[in-house]
């Protein structure tokens, strides 16, 4: 939930600007000024690149001495923002397997009202010229020298949104109908089920930053305004490789063939196993954000990590990443975290509708029609795939692929945009999902 707000007041306040929100509450402390942050690996269909926390600040990797300059965290104004949401969403929901379903029937409401006041932060350039003449970087911080072996880029937070005030948000749903769920284990849950959420962000939060590399050479250091700068240029740094858009699938295809290669080789009994998981989460974002969290924090210690969890829909696919001693395995985490990373890039309609298109058996068809976006070419394939919708099932593909630029009719997909890299980003996402949910509800 922290994550959503953030994403969505990143997008009022700088649409398609560099503004970063920040993604779990837990870690907020990590992304002020002068934080030491590092990028994560891309993916071809994120639009934002995502960086990690580091635990270190500036003047931790410096040599230590004092210094005349006094790094004032210089503030603005009060900023603030409201946003007030009132939605439903109804739908009917079943994942049949070989030996059991899931269903879900009813109407989800919910009502959200948000408002904020927020006030950017930052460090004075100024006071950093004068700092990189006085404090010098220590090559010998085991931190930087494994950053150095490793070449890896390092990136400094110099401005910071943060909360003026304590602020909650709240979200209610309510489902009505009823909820069938039959692997191995049976149980059935029929009336209606009310809940409210709400999440308490505290004053200084932070809630988005932006970064410039840090360039190191020598023992001297710099600041790079170019987005492309490499921390140890001396070393000859190998580039970071960033997708952009050029109108082929190519890249995106070898990544997600790459990526979740481990779950084509799981058993029948596995995948069903797999599947309900992901359509759990699918139906509950929160559920979605628990389980990311989990296996990134597995990615981050595996060593450390538990892999539990109190919610039954987790527990078979949380048992089957770790052995019975508890170690967990890496290479089945990774193409699950790689699909979740997908998913959180839908909306929460289109969620909705891949649930849906799995019950109706026409992900593979929607995987088709989402490839030819991407290569941005309409086909008699496309025509002929659409034809074949029963009217229900094209009103479901309708409602998770019509985005800008592109409309879905009985003779095929028209108009097709090009050039659009957020349409590639935002369709790319749903191309990854698809792929991961036709492997997974495959019956051979």
């Amino acid at each position: 939930m922290f994550y959503k707000v953030t994403k969505q007041l990143v997008k009022q306040l700088v649409p398609d600007g560099d503004l970063l929100p920040v993604c779990n509450l837990i870690d907020q402390d990590h992304f002020r000024p002068l934080c030491l942050v590092r990028r994560k690996p891309k993916k071809a269909f994120c639009r934002t690149l995502h960086y990690a926390k580091t635990g270190f600040r500036l003047w931790d990797i410096l040599v230590p001495g004092e210094d005349s300059t006094h790094l004032d965290v210089q503030d603005s104004g009060p900023i603030t923002v409201v946003d007030c949401v009132d939605g439903t969403l109804k739908g009917s929901v079943k994942v049949p397997v070989d030996f059991g379903r899931m269903e879900a029937m009813g109407a989800a409401s919910t009502y959200q009202v948000k408002s904020i006041k927020m006030k950017k932060v930052h460090v004075s350039p100024a006071n950093l010229e004068l700092l990189k003449k006085e404090r010098k970087i220590n090559m010998n911080s085991s931190f930087i020298k494994q950053l150095r072996e490793s070449r890896e880029n390092l990136y400094v937070i110099y401005e910071a949104v943060q909360a003026l005030e304590e602020t909650t948000f709240f979200k209610s749903n309510t489902t009505e109908g009823s909820i069938l769920n039959e692997i191995y284990v049976h149980f059935s849950l029929k009336g209606t089920r009310g809940s409210k959420r709400a999440i308490i962000i505290p004053k200084d939060c932070v809630l988005a930053y932006r970064i410039l590399p840090l360039i190191i050479a020598d023992e001297s250091w710099d600041l790079s305004y170019h987005p492309g700068g490499k921390t140890f240029v001396a070393d000859g740094a190998t580039e970071e490789y960033d997708y952009s858009y050029d109108g082929g699938i190519d890249d995106l295809k070898t990544e997600v063939e790459n990526k979740c290669a481990e779950l084509s080789q799981l058993s029948t009994d596995l995948r069903a196993k797999f599947l309900k998981s992901i359509i759990a989460v699918i139906i509950d974002s929160d559920l979605l954000q628990e389980l990311k969290f989990k296996l990134e924090e597995a990615f981050e210690d595996a060593d450390k990590c538990e892999l539990k969890s109190d919610n039954p829909d987790l527990e078979d696919l949380l048992n089957n990443l770790q052995d019975s001693a508890g170690s967990i395995n890496l290479f089945l985490v990774d193409p699950v975290l790689y699909t979740l990373h997908a998913l959180e890039e839908l909306t929460e309609d289109q969620l909705l509708r891949l649930a849906q298109s799995v019950e109706k058996k026409i992900v593979p068809k929607q995987l088709e029609l989402v490839k030819s976006i991407l290569k941005q070419e309409a086909s008699s394939l496309d025509a002929n795939i659409i034809s074949s919708l029963q009217e229900e099932e094209l009103n479901i593909t309708k409602a998770m692929i019509e985005m800008d630029g592109v409309k879905l009719q009985r003779n095929g997909l028209y108009p097709i945009k090009t050039g659009d890299m957020a349409a590639f980003a935002a369709f790319s996402a749903l191309y990854v999902a698809l792929y991961a949910l036709h492997l997974l509800s495959r019956s051979e």
